[in-house]
């Protein structure tokens, strides 16, 4: 456990309720909606939308990479490497998940901070200038978060 903080009030003074998250560990902010979208989609499949909530489990703080190869996340998720690989590309082709860095020929990722982001609001903006939002069925990429029409 940390520190434990008093949150007060700057005009009143008086002390704010404050309880840390009840998580077994880290937590992540996720979008909502465009998961919502990704796991109605009839354009994924069962397991194509099982990997996308088991990126956003494991993908690492900031922009960082998952360091893993398809054999690793195979064992994990009970799948064959070859099944892992061509999931991976798909999520990759709809900017689901996003390339970080490279181990020989293999690809490092972590999911899309559109998607998933484990930091602060900042980190997390300044994260999505370096991507393009990811392509989701469903998902009506045309009208403007509300963060986005300040």
């Amino acid at each position: 456990m940390g520190a434990v903080r008093r949150l007060v009030d700057a005009d009143t003074g008086e002390a704010l309720p404050y309880a840390p998250y009840a998580f077994s560990g880290e937590h992540i902010q996720v979008d909502k909606v465009r998961v919502e979208a990704i796991t109605e989609s009839k354009e994924f499949t069962p397991s194509q939308k099982y990997m996308v909530l088991w990126w956003i489990g494991v993908s690492p703080q900031g922009m960082a990479p998952l360091r893993a190869t398809g054999a690793d996340i195979a064992k994990k998720v009970g799948m064959t490497a070859d099944a892992v690989g061509k999931i991976n590309r798909k999520l990759l082709k709809r900017r689901i998940l996003i390339e970080r860095g490279r181990i020989g020929n293999y690809r490092l990722y972590r999911v899309s901070p559109y998607i998933a982001f484990h930091g602060t609001g900042i980190e997390q903006r300044e994260a999505i200038r370096t991507c393009n939002p990811p392509d989701i069925p469903g998902f009506d990429n045309t009208t403007p978060s509300p963060w986005e029409a300040q």
